[in-house]
């Protein structure tokens, strides 16, 4: 009945628009007899068609329930009223006298409703078909459930069947207590609360009992035993998101529970038998442990009657030989003969690694297995020719983007439901789907993968085509991402020239190609020759001057007889400063001697042999810097060789004059690290400083 009420109301809410006769603003469907009038500030409600049976009323504002209140509702047979968020803070006695149809009622989110109101309400019920009642986000905020109990006895309430209390944040809950107000309770929904203890008691009537998202720590004797068992007829039980950090030894006697699901708890182990003695236990799901799981036993799921297990989410790396990891690949699902689902998604499942196929080996009858999210690259080999009855396998959200067909699908693959969206998938080749197994399938899902709009996928391009049904959400799931000019494309759409997939332009495509990387090849080795290229001509000057068998001397050898003080290297833009002011200054005045290239070079001699000859006969370097010296050929040489001999023990060889500001963005990797290891001397900007300029520059000389 709780089922079929949120089903109601939520089908009102998204399918029905048809206003209701003299009520504009409420809705009305004559073939599934309710009507709603949701969120329209209404303070009475308005006269409806004789066959509405059901009415949701919520988020309007009755702030007072009297007798006249539901005068207009007194001809219908109305069975399921909501009176959610209606602001109410007062009831009169009788108020609901004249539902004698009514068999449920649901007065929730009424923040101001004292448990005094409420009782008058429910006490005012009449009618001998009321079993529901749903007390959801009351604010309430009592640390113990006597108020609901009080509530419940207060009120009459020993026909209720269906109880919800979501969102009462109670810290103890008494089912002792309830039961003895609610004898006959089938269905208790305590979920989304504060719990953090409940007093067990005997509801012997009870079938389904939701206590998720909660506070509770499950202990032994919780249901009771074998002999005395709390919940003799339970079917489905929620203990979702909890402190449940055990489970081994707690369910010895639901013997009628059918449906157990304690996801997101704190579990770090599944031990032997924990499921063992639920004879009539047929889904399971222990899911969303959050990576906490560490340890499964060889006979976790020891069960006869499991169909379905959901271990998704747990993050357990089914892989041979984890360190962090224990589970025995051989024997985890042997002893669980029936199932038939199987979920292991948001595990990590090496594909390559025979795990898989020994962990399931044993399932003769699983149809079903998902493996989302399992780190995945490629579908299994070997795997789906050894299982037998196996329909449909989904893998979305993984790493997949090719697999070898025949040696997956095999000559025995039973599968016809094949989940692949959001991969990796970019080229479908013809060689992925063998042609018997393609004739087997008979829904393929590949959306949100990036499909390449190439040739290559002509063949898929055409199958889709051909067997439009056979792949779901074509449109708009199977896009293009690649070439980037067809991005966005939808592949059913690509439609090549007929010149832009035949052999010769393939032909014609390669030899571009070649010819492309080969230019680009030359550019790259160019690039590196040029940057190289004055250690090049160094290298080749050693070699030349080596076979010609020249001796000159050791760029380090410790010589005292020099030809010059310095040698200096600038360009032929500073030429007129050497020879008006540094010549003057340093050889007429000093008696010093300069190697000057433009004066001292021998005629017919290689520039190359007189720069090594007289660098090697200078006591001393004079680098005058300058931005056009950074562009001069000839100069970057001298630096090359000159750095050669600053290099090697002759840290004092080297005079560094600064003529003009240089940004260090400008220089070589070696000439920035020559100008930061050594003290260089500045051309001064104004005229009274040239005297201290030139005694630092002699001073070095000397």
């Amino acid at each position: 009945m709780m089922l079929l009420y949120i089903v109601f109301i939520q089908y009102t809410v998204q399918t029905s628009t048809t206003p209701c006769p003299n009520a504009p603003w409420c809705i009305c469907n004559e073939e599934n007899n309710y009507a709603h009038c949701i969120n329209a500030n209404l303070s009475q409600i308005p006269k409806l068609p004789s066959y509405v049976t059901s009415l949701d009323f919520f988020g309007n504002r009755l702030q007072l329930l009297k007798r006249s209140t539901f005068t207009t509702l007194g001809t219908l047979k109305l069975e399921y009223l909501s009176l959610a968020k209606n602001l109410i803070s007062m009831a009169k006695s009788y108020a609901l006298n004249n539902l004698l149809y009514l068999r449920l009622l649901d007065l929730s989110h009424n923040s101001l409703m004292t448990p005094g109101v409420a009782v008058t309400v429910i006490y005012s019920i009449r009618s001998l078909s009321f079993s529901t009642l749903i007390l959801n986000m009351m604010s309430w905020r009592y640390r113990r459930s006597d108020i609901i109990v009080n509530l419940l006895c207060n009120a009459y309430t020993g026909n209720l069947t269906h109880l919800s209390l979501k969102y009462l944040y109670l810290q103890n809950l008494s089912l002792n207590e309830i039961s003895k107000c609610v004898p006959h309770l089938h269905f208790l929904d305590g979920s989304h609360g504060s719990i953090k203890s409940v007093s067990p008691g005997f509801l012997r009537e009870i079938k389904e009992l939701n206590l998720q998202n909660n506070y509770l720590a499950i202990g032994r004797g919780f249901f009771g035993n074998k002999s005395n068992c709390y919940f003799p007829k339970i079917e489905v039980l929620r203990l979702d998101n909890n402190y449940i950090n055990e489970f081994d030894n707690r369910f010895s006697c639901l013997d009628s529970l059918k449906i157990l699901t304690l996801d997101n708890n704190l579990v770090r182990q599944i031990s032997n038998g924990t499921f063992k003695y639920l004879p009539s236990l047929s889904i399971l799901s222990i899911a969303s442990l959050c990576s906490r799981l560490r340890n499964i036993d060889s006979l976790a799921f020891q069960s006869e009657t499991l169909y379905f297990l959901n271990l998704s989410g747990n993050g357990f790396e089914f892989i041979d030989q984890s360190s962090n990891y224990w589970f025995d690949k051989d024997n985890i699902f042997k002893y669980s003969p029936n199932l038939t689902q199987l979920d292991l998604s948001g595990n990590i499942i090496n594909p390559y690694e025979d795990v898989l196929t020994r962990m399931l080996l044993s399932l003769k009858s699983l149809q079903k297995l998902w493996l989302k999210n399992c780190n995945m690259f490629t579908l299994p080999t070997g795997f789906f020719d050894k299982m037998p009855h196996l329909q449909e396998f989904v893998a979305s959200y993984n790493n997949i983007s090719a697999w070898d067909g025949n040696t997956v699908f095999g000559d025995n693959c039973t599968i016809h439901t094949l989940a692949l969206d959001s991969n990796s998938i970019s080229i479908v080749e013809e060689s992925f789907f063998p042609l018997t197994s393609l004739n087997r399938l008979t829904k393929i899902y590949l959306r949100l993968n990036h499909f390449s709009c190439t040739c290559e996928n002509l063949w898929f391009r055409n199958l889709i085509r051909k067997r439009p049904s056979l792949f779901a959400d074509v449109f708009p799931g199977y896009r293009c991402y690649s070439p980037p000019y067809r991005e966005g494309t939808y592949l059913i759409d690509y439609n090549p020239a007929n010149t832009e997939c035949n052999n010769e332009d393939k032909v014609f495509l390669i030899i571009v190609t070649s010819i492309s990387v080969i230019g680009i090849v030359v550019v790259i080795v160019s690039s590196i020759v040029y940057r190289c290229r004055w250690h090049i001509r160094y290298w080749i000057y050693l070699s030349t001057t080596k076979r010609r068998g020249l001796v000159y001397h050791s760029l380090t050898e410790d010589s005292s007889q020099y030809v010059y003080d310095a040698f200096v290297i600038y360009c032929d833009y500073d030429r007129n400063w050497v020879r008006t002011q540094l010549i003057g200054k340093v050889e007429k005045e000093s008696g010093l001697k300069l190697c000057i290239h433009h004066r001292d070079f021998k005629a017919g001699q290689l520039i190359i042999d007189n720069i090594a000859e007289n660098i090697a006969a200078s006591r001393k370097i004079l680098l005058l810097m300058s931005r056009d010296m950074l562009s001069s050929d000839w100069c970057l040489f001298e630096m090359r060789i000159a750095q050669e001999k600053f290099l090697n023990n002759e840290t004092d060889t080297m005079i560094v004059v600064m003529l003009e500001t240089v940004s260090k963005e400008l220089m070589s990797p070696s000439l920035r690290f020559l100008i930061n290891s050594t003290t260089y001397i500045e051309w001064p900007r104004k005229q009274y400083e040239e005297e201290r300029f030139w005694t630092e520059v002699l001073r070095a000389l000397q």
